[in-house]
């Protein structure tokens, strides 16, 4: 017998790249696992698939390459909803794979039976069955989807019978005698084909930006878009940059280049903070519905040239992008295949590279009124709701920034929380901060850290949370360490999920089932094997996170807040 398809799909994610994939186990895909580990893949036993597949997608953008995520039929499979919707809409490629019942069954048999392909097209971009004619093929196909800009999702289906089917190649001449070295020639060609279709698919299709390899797109029109845009900012008064999901964080370097030479006012969108350096006169906030959010509305109302480069809207909860005019610069189509009517694609390497390195007008950061009202609303007021039993949120923004090195990466979790970090976090570095934004799904932001520090091992990592979000999935602490992801938790407790609460308040609405009981933060954390403390102390807070990193140890942070304060920064 030659080869199992199993064996063929392990070695096609090997031959790609991929060193790890996230799940959890089921008896439909052991012998997947298995031929998994024969090829020196890693998989990493987490304790939900939704999980697994946020870990997954992180883990996979941040090193360049599709995510993988592992999983059984029925309801393992039914749990990658929310990653790969989450995935779809934040562009950040992921392959998913589930067991599901063989086509030889019965059609009476409905156990565990699922219209899976069915449910999973609309948010990917290749859904396809694993099979003994396609599963070298099937995997390359899939990856090169999720690489095509904007970064997507596929969705491959294997079941336990036909993982165990001989690969359909040419007949073996020559018996048992010439097996072995007809296998290792059927691995080789697997392994030729992935290489060669991920190569040229990818290639084609990705219309990468990055410094070391810029597109095809035609020089004259790189120079007309350079000239267009520096006519537009020559008689701006007021400009405002506002960059996007869109841009490939390989050309962070030169964007900001660009801003800093112009000194251009420049706003970033949550899902790119740190693509510019947040610390920076330049800097004016972030938009698409963090905290200060009516500020930085007006401050958009406020710009005469708003150039959106990168913008995706995906990320943006309010209709402005719709309603002001907007000087669009795309190199590759918004989420959903979508480009504004009438907007050209254009490559931005060579877009930057043909603009002047001298500004076509000064401009004396005609932002500062908004700028200094964004810093003042993160000081503590003189009488904050808690009362000293509680912590300022800026407080807690503030304490883990000093405490932190520049290059921490950080994720956050959903609500009120994600408001204040998404805006007010002092980012410096690309690809430093991770949220759901497109989707905003909570239990993301736990996930997402495990992912970020397999993926980048050196760097810091802090997952901030709220007490809502962490009771969701906090028994990933164990996943953390038994994987040896080691990193800083903090959890903002206010007993509610106060940003629901906070919109009931808006409505004139009672506050009805929004607030929960006291979970103890600490002894959940204990009961994973992480040290964890409570605090309301921002000194104690920023000792605790540094001297944890400086240890490379996992440490959770409790900190009280009082939901009352929100309402200064919304």
């Amino acid at each position: 017998m030659g080869d199992t398809v199993a064996a063929a799909t392990a070695r096609a994610l090997a031959a790609a790249g991929i060193d790890r994939v996230f799940g959890l186990p089921g008896g439909e895909v052991l012998v997947l696992i298995d031929e998994l580990r024969r090829v020196g893949v890693d998989f990493v036993l987490m304790r939900h698939e939704a999980n697994a597949g946020i870990a997954a997608a992180v883990y996979g953008k941040l090193r360049r390459q599709p995510g993988v995520v592992l999983t059984t039929l029925g309801p393992g499979a039914a749990n990658l909803m929310l990653p790969l919707g989450n995935a779809y809409l934040d562009q950040e490629p992921l392959v998913a794979i589930s067991a599901q019942i063989p086509d030889d069954f019965p059609a009476s048999h409905t156990h565990q039976l699922l219209p899976l392909h069915d449910v999973y097209r609309p948010v990917t971009r290749l859904v396809e069955k694993i099979t003994s004619r396609n599963a070298g093929d099937a995997v390359a196909r899939a990856i090169a989807a999720c690489m095509t800009r904007p970064f997507g999702t596929a969705y491959l289906t294997l079941s336990a019978r036909e993982a165990l089917k001989p690969i359909d190649e040419e007949p073996q001449p020559g018996g048992a005698a010439s097996a072995g070295p007809i296998r290792s020639r059927i691995r080789s060609r697997i392994r030729s084909r992935i290489r060669s279709r991920i190569g040229s698919w990818i290639g084609s299709r990705i219309g990468s930006a990055s410094a070391d390899r810029p597109s095809d797109a035609p020089r004259g029109d790189a120079r007309r878009h350079a000239d267009d845009l520096t006519a537009r900012l020559a008689t701006s008064q007021r400009p405002m940059v506002l960059i996007g999901l869109g841009i490939d964080p390989a050309n962070a370097g030169r964007i900001r280049r660009w801003i800093d030479a112009w000194q251009l006012p420049v706003a970033v969108t949550p899902k790119v903070k740190g693509v510019v350096d947040e610390t920076a006169a330049t800097f004016v906030g972030v938009v698409s519905g963090m905290a200060a959010d009516g500020l930085m509305c007006d401050a958009l109302a406020a710009s005469d040239a708003l150039v959106g480069f990168g913008l995706d809207p995906v990320e943006v909860d309010k209709t402005w992008h719709a309603e002001l005019p907007i000087h669009w610069v795309l190199e590759a189509p918004n989420v959903g295949g979508r480009v504004p009517e009438g907007v050209e694609l254009v490559n931005h390497v060579r877009l930057l590279d043909a603009l002047s390195p001298s500004p076509p007008a000064v401009w004396n950061q005609p932002f500062r009124e908004f700028q200094q009202k964004r810093r003042d609303m993160l000081l503590r007021p003189a009488t904050p709701a808690g009362n000293g039993s509680t912590m300022w949120p800026g407080d807690i923004v503030n304490a883990l920034a000093r405490a932190l090195p520049a290059e921490t990466i950080v994720t956050t979790d959903v609500g009120s929380h994600k408001y204040v970090f998404g805006q007010f976090w002092p980012s410096r570095h690309p690809e430093t901060f991770w949220m759901s934004n497109g989707l905003s799904g909570m239990s993301y932001g736990l996930s997402a850290a495990i992912g970020a520090k397999l993926a980048r091992p050196d760097a810091p990592v802090l997952a901030a949370l709220g007490d809502g979000g962490f009771s969701m999935n906090a028994q990933e602490l164990e996943t953390a360490e038994r994987v040896g992801a080691r990193f800083v938790t903090v959890v903002l407790e206010d007993d509610s999920y106060s940003l629901i609460k906070l919109s009931q308040e808006g409505k004139k609405l009672a506050a009805y089932r929004t607030d929960f009981g006291p979970i103890d933060t600490v002894k959940m954390a204990e009961a994973c094997g992480v040290e964890g403390l409570r605090t309301a102390n921002p000194d104690e807070l920023s000792a605790a996170a540094r001297r944890a990193v400086d240890r490379r140890q996992s440490l959770v942070i409790a900190v009280p807040v009082d939901y009352r304060d929100y309402r200064r920064l919304f």
